[in-house]
């Protein structure tokens, strides 16, 4: 996992995720394994966001430290550059935070996915903007030149093109960028509806502050990743108020046991207040202060979650049997339901919510049915005195 370099903040919030929930299976006796108790142990490295040190300490955890099941690192870049040594030792890799559509594309059959994947990261914010208002007509897309983003802008240009938008602007800029502002410069001239940047946390900062410098204007603004990071608001202060962004899973949206009894469903693992519990608890042991769980570390957990419950219903640790476990089930944990396609091995029980920052608290916005808040439309204006944003 990427605990360190450009996925740092994403990697750690993963890493305290999964530890989060093997703590709450340990806490409670160990996992039910053919009627026996036993614990689970996470082995983790730290990648340091590089694709070759993660592809050895990926070999060496299988080869050397005989490890049952992998979750993968968090990026798309080192998802994929890892996944054929899953395949190639036949260990179940299950993706967690990594969503390109590629990953799941290659055929391999040890390779699982526990949420969306990137191309319908934007569906969700675009159906939204549709629905709010009908007279949206132009949308503006700047991506990170990067796997995972280039898949989240793709599969924004065609879904937007699909609900009969007219995508103004369509400008990649670099991996590791320091100035965005010729791209920026490209949206204002374009002057979009809706603007979406996909992006992850860093440079997610970077365009907001230099979307404030020039003044770019547009009804909605979206970001993947950037705004689920919980330092989101700290780092931008009123910058980030009204900034939309697609979400896996937030607290507020509630898969609890009594749901999976009226649908029918088996319930695995914690409650969405229980995770919560245990996260805080590790952020506070190795981050030096307790706070709120985000999407990134509810993916990984759900990653160790679908782990254990097939190794549940295997009664065994071969790979083999517990992916054939999985392939049959459909359970629910606080995450979200699951059952894979069995064409692509990605769970298709799963779906996005987007999210705006209100006030300082990042709230559900969409779909309406899980909704905590009324999306706030148009998103903003500026403050000619302190060229600040100002949520309407």
């Amino acid at each position: 996992m990427p605990i360190s370099g450009r996925y740092a903040a994403e990697g750690q919030y993963s890493l305290w995720g999964a530890l989060a929930v093997v703590n709450w299976i340990n806490d409670r006796g160990g996992l039910d394994c053919g009627g026996k108790k036993v614990r689970v142990r996470l082995v983790y490295r730290d990648s340091e966001s590089k694709l070759e040190l993660a592809q050895s300490l990926t070999e060496s955890l299988v080869t050397r430290d005989k490890v049952h099941f992998l979750l993968s690192p968090y990026g798309s870049d080192l998802a994929i550059g890892v996944s054929p040594i899953a395949e190639k030792y036949g260990v179940l890799m299950v993706v967690v935070g990594a969503a390109s559509d590629r990953i799941f594309q290659q055929g391999f059959k040890y390779v699982v996915g526990v949420a969306a994947v990137a191309s319908q990261y934007m569906w969700s914010v675009l159906d939204m903007a549709k629905a709010v208002d009908p007279n949206v007509k132009t949308v503006g897309i700047l991506y990170r030149d990067s796997e995972f983003n280039r898949m989240v802008a793709e599969g924004a240009k065609t879904h937007a093109e699909k609900l009969g938008l007219r995508v103004v602007v369509y400008e990649p800029y670099p991996a590791t960028p320091k100035d965005l502002t010729p791209q920026i410069l490209k949206v204002k001239a374009a002057n979009p509806d809706v603007l979406i940047v996909a992006s992850h946390f860093a440079d997610g900062q970077l365009a907001i502050r230099q979307m404030a410098e020039q003044k770019v204007d547009a009804k909605l603004i979206a970001l993947s990743v950037a705004p689920l990071v919980p330092e989101f608001y700290d780092a931008l202060k009123n910058l980030a108020e009204c900034v939309v962004g697609p979400s896996h899973w937030e607290p507020p949206v509630r898969y609890t046991p009594e749901l999976a009894r009226q649908k029918g469903v088996e319930w695995f693992g914690p409650t969405a207040e229980e995770f919560a519990q245990y996260f805080k608890r590790v952020s506070r042991e190795l981050g030096g202060k307790e706070i709120e769980p985000g999407y990134h570390a509810a993916w990984a957990a759900k990653g160790v979650l679908a782990i254990l419950y097939g190794v549940y219903k295997a009664a065994d640790v071969d790979s083999a049997k517990v992916l054939s476990e999985l392939g049959k089930a459909r359970f629910m944990t606080f995450f979200s339901e699951f059952k894979l396609d069995p064409a692509t091995n990605v769970n298709v029980a799963h779906s996005m919510v987007a999210i705006q920052w209100q006030n300082g608290e990042r709230v559900v916005i969409w779909p309406s049915e899980v909704a905590t808040a009324k999306l706030r439309y148009p998103s903003l204006t500026w403050d000619e005195k302190s060229a600040g944003k100002v949520c309407k």
